[in-house]
């Protein structure tokens, strides 16, 4: 376990694989373009990344047939997103933050080690869906504003 938390390495691995999770979610792999576009880098690197991250064991890469994530990877996918959801659980329900909060998380969710984000479900409820509550058009846990009927 590297000790600086702000590596990008680690930052981008957990970027890719919550990326390749909410699109592999439907069953299909992950395509390289899709990735390229959702996380706005260029296909080549994230070839690479793939590659590298399949050497790790987290995700199954096969050239033009798109990534789906191992057990692993999905268990760390769902974990990041589950913090990601109680980060901005916390940010609007015990904040009262109520623009920006998405990055805010975003930021937040590589910022805070696991145990921590963890201690936040004393202010917040997590709801048992989380994270396949995740919105991936909206970008953000969609039982986060009930209220809303989109």
């Amino acid at each position: 376990m590297s000790h600086h938390h702000g590596d990008t390495d680690s930052e981008s691995t957990e970027m890719y694989l919550k990326e390749i999770f909410l699109l592999a979610r439907d069953g299909d792999p992950a395509k390289t373009g899709e990735i390229a576009t959702r996380l706005d880098v260029s296909p080549p690197s994230v070839t690479q990344m793939l590659s590298r991250l399949q050497e790790e064991g987290l995700l199954e890469y096969e050239k033009r047939q798109g990534a789906h994530l191992t057990d692993e990877g999905t268990e760390r996918a769902r974990r990041l997103l589950e913090k990601h959801c109680l980060i901005e659980r916390f940010l609007v329900e015990g904040l009262g933050v109520e623009d920006g909060y998405h990055d805010e998380a975003c930021r937040l969710e590589h910022a805070l080690s696991d145990d921590v984000a963890q201690r936040l479900t004393r202010y917040v409820d997590l709801e048992p869906e989380c994270p396949d509550c995740y919105d991936p058009e909206a970008q953000r846990c969609s039982k986060l504003f009930p209220s809303e009927a989109d």
